[in-house]
């Protein structure tokens, strides 16, 4: 199983997750936060949120693979 989480307490709003990934994250219309809309992916989704977590400013998303 492949779980991505997008923690909104680091999350600057620079949205690059959401240009690379549109499908599993999204930004709040009022503050520009970001969330997932679904949390587990799969696997031939793996390289684009492991590179929405590379290139995130914040770090604010994390990739678990167990």
């Amino acid at each position: 199983m492949i779980r991505v989480i997008a923690d909104n307490t680091k999350c600057i709003a620079a949205g690059l997750c959401v240009g690379r990934e549109p499908g599993i994250f999204d930004q709040a219309e009022d503050d520009g936060l970001v969330f997932t809309l679904r949390e587990n992916v799969l696997p031939e989704e793996y390289e684009g949120v492991a590179e929405s977590e590379r290139i995130c400013p914040s770090g604010a998303i994390t990739v678990h693979r167990d």
